[in-house]
């Protein structure tokens, strides 16, 4: 356990004091200040990473639990880790002023991720961090670098433990000092170059089919129509079937927005736009606009999937739209002769990538 034999946790020392000592006696003063507010919590130091930082005006000792476990029906909203200003002896998340617990595991936790630990390695890693969300079936696990997500899932019934899948961020992401619930991260698309993500990113897409069925048994959706992929981030797996075709009728009210795209949720169970607080109405096609699709595509020629294909229905003319991060284009089909005329095409310049930073004021590393 963590345990601390200094007594200094009622002194109060000045910045430059403080700047003047060891990292292991900023980690012992920090220890009793915890000790002193905290008297009933008790942490296993095998399950922290401890650092010290520093900047013009704090030093902050930082406990980061390396795995983050969201167990079922958890409270929303935990913090799991602690960090302690050595300058005004402040502890968050225990005096951040907001109402948010921190994570204690309980017996029935150790349990699980001892089972866990038993179907995969967990290094203790500086450089990523760990989250682990359960649901009914599965333990969905996230390996978070600065540079890319790694994830899988081990099924709770017969212990199966899927492929690794990964991506890269668009963007060097360094974590925060300060932790934040309320921190957004990238949601990346994970591919299946290889046999085995292949596989698993099928199986994970069926349980997106599967819980799509049991919520909306009435709703008909031909998959033909819709690309699927997998994305995730380090709490959330969502399959999403993104419509290749986005059709908009004639006359429909131009203040109407249709919602084309579904995103099932895995790890929360809620289906976009369904669950939405703010939906919107699912665009369902008619035979009319089936047609319709037909008579574009026939006369116009196929719609990839790489780009956002848009028709709005015109009273003599189709009026088509195909985009993406690269290039653009812009289009009408007669709707009587099937003539197409291309109206406007083009490329994007791509921005350079940002400068991934973290903005301090400054805090930097203690190293000894």
């Amino acid at each position: 356990m963590i345990t601390s034999f200094s007594q200094q946790a009622k002194m109060k020392y000045t910045l430059e004091e403080l700047k003047s000592k060891p990292k292991q006696e900023l980690i012992d003063i920090s220890l009793d200040i915890l000790k002193e507010k905290q008297p009933s919590l008790v942490l296993n130091s095998d399950d922290f990473e401890t650092t010290a930082w520093k900047n013009g005006t704090e030093i902050l000792i930082k406990f980061r639990r390396y795995i983050r476990f969201i167990a079922l029906n958890a409270e929303p909203n935990q913090y799991y880790d602690i960090t302690i200003n050595l300058i005004t002896k402040q502890i968050l998340p225990f005096e951040s002023g907001y109402n948010f617990s921190f994570y204690i595991p309980s017996e029935e936790d150790k349990k699980k991720l001892n089972f866990i630990k038993q179907k995969t390695d967990f290094q203790k890693d500086p450089y990523s961090e760990i989250t682990i969300t359960e649901n009914m079936d599965y333990y969905w696990i996230s390996n978070f670098s600065k540079t890319s997500l790694n994830k899988f899932f081990i099924k709770k019934g017969n212990r199966f433990k899927s492929a690794i899948m990964q991506n890269t961020f668009s963007e060097f992401r360094p974590k925060a000092v300060l932790e934040s619930i309320y921190e957004q991260e990238e949601k990346i698309q994970f591919f299946d170059e290889e046999e085995t993500t292949q596989k698993t990113k099928k199986a994970i897409i069926e349980m997106g089919i599967t819980l799509l069925k049991e919520k909306h048994p009435s709703l008909t959706l031909n998959l033909d129509d819709y690309e699927s992929n997998v994305l995730g981030d380090s709490k959330n797996t969502l399959v999403e079937f993104k419509r290749i075709i986005r059709y908009v009728p004639f006359r429909t009210d131009p203040e109407k927005r249709f919602s084309y795209d579904i995103a099932v949720n895995l790890n929360t169970n809620e289906i976009a736009p369904f669950d939405d607080y703010f939906k919107s109405e699912f665009y369902i096609e008619t035979e009319e606009d089936k047609k319709a699709i037909e008579f574009i595509k026939k006369n116009f020629g196929g719609f990839s999937a790489s780009f956002e294909n848009t028709i709005h229905e015109g009273e003599k003319d189709y009026s088509i739209t195909s985009t993406n991060k690269y290039s653009y284009g812009k289009y009408v089909l007669n709707k009587e002769t099937g003539e197409k005329k291309a109206m406007l095409q083009g490329s994007y310049v791509p921005m350079p990538a940002p400068n991934g930073f973290e903005d301090l004021n400054i805090f930097t590393e203690i190293n000894n």
